[in-house]
């Protein structure tokens, strides 16, 4: 008997003084992300994408503080991924978290 195929969650996030801001998770058995503003300072997030050769996409979150937005992605399987989240700040540079790497399922 063939076993399913395993669902990896990788997720990302990003902090600033300490506290996490905004919050990522990949799945890739679905190709979906979920974005969460896990921070009611008034700040929206986002989340960027990079598929190997593929120049980078930006997933906006305009839920608000608490939410989580689900944005569903349909992938080749195999291919390498990298993803991160980042706060926007209106009139100075983004914060951004470190890339995460995950490969497609």
């Amino acid at each position: 008997m063939a076993m399913a195929p395993v669902s990896a969650t990788g997720n990302a996030s990003v902090y600033t003084n300490g506290t996490e801001r905004g919050r990522v998770n990949y799945r890739s058995g679905t190709d979906d992300f979920r974005v969460s503003d896990t921070s009611c300072d008034g700040r929206s997030v986002y989340t960027q994408y990079q598929r190997a050769g593929a120049s980078t996409v930006r997933l906006n979150h305009k839920g608000g503080c608490g939410t989580q937005v689900v944005v569903d992605r349909d992938f080749a399987n195999g291919q390498t991924i990298k993803y991160r989240v980042c706060i926007d700040v209106p009139v100075a540079r983004d914060i951004c978290g470190p890339w995460k790497r995950d490969t497609t399922g």
